[in-house]
């Protein structure tokens, strides 16, 4: 199956001359739906003036606060998905379980080591925790919901099973202190009753975050030696409550994956007995870091969606290169190759193409590298002939020259098949036109 992203603006306006568009100019036979309604279908990230709205009918049943669309526009989402799945597309659901868009939740959200509250990215004003128990019965409600009321989905896909960081996008800077989530009332309570030391974590984090505002130790301009993602990894584990700290909040998002999985998975049983369950994750060297275990959790699932986005290269690891040199005393340049090394993610460009703003959430314009798919594939090997996977790639700005390298790369890879993020331009006529031959 090759898969599309379709916002539903789309969806619901240009129905007809999407099917016949994809269907006379590409291979895709599949299209993805986000399980809201959000101002990030147009790459908008900043605060939200209204809540984003999930795609139910309602949210009786529970007794959380759950804003939803009209009646009117749920049952136009439901005929498009309908008549998709008539001409031949597979319907997917993108659906993002730790975001909620109501200011009532905001007690849930993730705790950051300095006490600050997380949001979620542009409408979501909460990026909710999995130890908290009513973003749990969140979860597993609307996880019932979706596949209750969305009959013709083949695939649940579940999203954004991580802890986050944060940019800001007015003036883009990353905040490297959202990274070290979460120190919640209900993870201290979570903790405690695993018999963790969670005072003790907090302040090992709260170690290693001042270690990164002193000068660096290495020379002045220099790095550290070449090392891989393990020894990332490694650096932690010598930490034996910054290690302990890491497992804590992995174990918690494998729990809560797992029951939001069963949840689901019971309500195929009588709705939808077909329905198959998998896992978008983050870059497959990356996610253990934002507690992730895509390996430990593969076998509760039907397939595995490993994401290869250009806004990590290209946005996220510039911009967290640039705020740790600046705290650190070291070449900024050195220090973003380092990285870069360190998790896989090809050697790139020598010297960075900015854009004059960001597009897409992109800065820079030449920041991926196309061997990413082979460098990443010891992380997926022990899922190989296990469980099917099935990439996630981007298109950025049109560029279609891009996305065929991409599309060569996976094959080369052992890929045929692929999930696509193309923003709303990159699904108008004229475009996938010019993509025939390559989608």
């Amino acid at each position: 199956m090759r898969s599309v992203f379709v916002p539903w603006g789309v969806a619901l306006g240009e129905s007809e001359r999407l099917f016949d568009d994809l269907s006379r100019y590409t291979r895709v036979d599949g299209i993805e739906l986000l399980d809201f309604h959000s101002q990030i279908e147009k790459a908008n990230y900043g605060a939200g003036i209204s809540p984003a709205l999930r795609v139910l009918p309602s949210s009786d049943g529970l007794d959380l606060d759950l804003p939803v669309v009209k009646g009117d526009e749920f049952r136009a989402a439901e005929r498009f998905m309908s008549e998709a799945r008539s001409r031949g597309f597979k319907i997917t659901c993108n659906f993002v379980p730790m975001w909620s868009a109501s200011e009532k939740f905001v007690r849930t959200s993730l705790v950051d080591v300095r006490g600050s509250h997380l949001t979620g990215p542009g409408d979501f004003p909460v990026h909710g925790c999995p130890n908290n128990p009513d973003i749990l019965r969140f979860g597993e409600f609307m996880m019932r919901e979706f596949v209750r009321t969305w009959p013709d989905m083949e695939i649940m896909a579940l999203n954004h099973l991580e802890y986050p960081w944060r940019v800001s996008w007015v003036n883009p800077k990353i905040d490297v202190e959202s990274l070290f989530s979460c120190f919640c009332k209900a993870c201290e309570k979570s903790a405690a009753e695993q018999g963790l030391d969670f005072p003790r974590m907090k302040r090992e984090v709260r170690s290693l975050l001042a270690s990164l505002s002193r000068p660096s130790s290495w020379k002045e301009g220099g790095v550290p030696p070449a090392v891989n993602a393990d020894d990332v990894v490694h650096f932690f584990l010598r930490r034996p409550y910054l290690a302990e700290w890491l497992r804590f909040r992995m174990d918690s998002m494998t729990r809560y994956s797992r029951s939001l999985i069963a949840a689901g998975r019971q309500a195929a049983k009588e709705h939808n007995p077909k329905l198959r369950f998998g896992m978008e994750f983050q870059l497959p060297s990356l996610s253990p870091l934002l507690g992730t275990d895509f390996l430990a959790l593969s076998s509760d699932l039907d397939l595995m969606i490993p994401k290869f986005p250009d806004y990590l290269p290209g946005s996220v690891i510039p911009l967290f290169a640039k705020e740790l040199a600046s705290r650190g005393g070291l070449d900024e340049g050195a220090l973003l190759k380092f990285i870069r090394d360190a998790f896989d993610l090809g050697p790139g460009p020598r010297r960075y193409s900015a854009y004059d703003e960001p597009r897409h959430i992109l800065l820079y314009s030449n920041a991926y590298d196309y061997s990413i798919f082979e460098r990443q594939m010891k992380y997926l090997k022990p899922l190989l002939g296990k469980v099917p996977i099935q990439p996630y790639i981007w298109e950025n700005n049109n560029d279609g020259k891009g996305l065929k390298r991409k599309i060569e790369a996976l094959a080369n890879a052992g890929f045929d098949d692929f999930f696509l993020w193309s923003w709303e331009e990159g699904i108008s006529t004229e475009h996938l036109r010019a993509l025939k031959g390559i989608l």
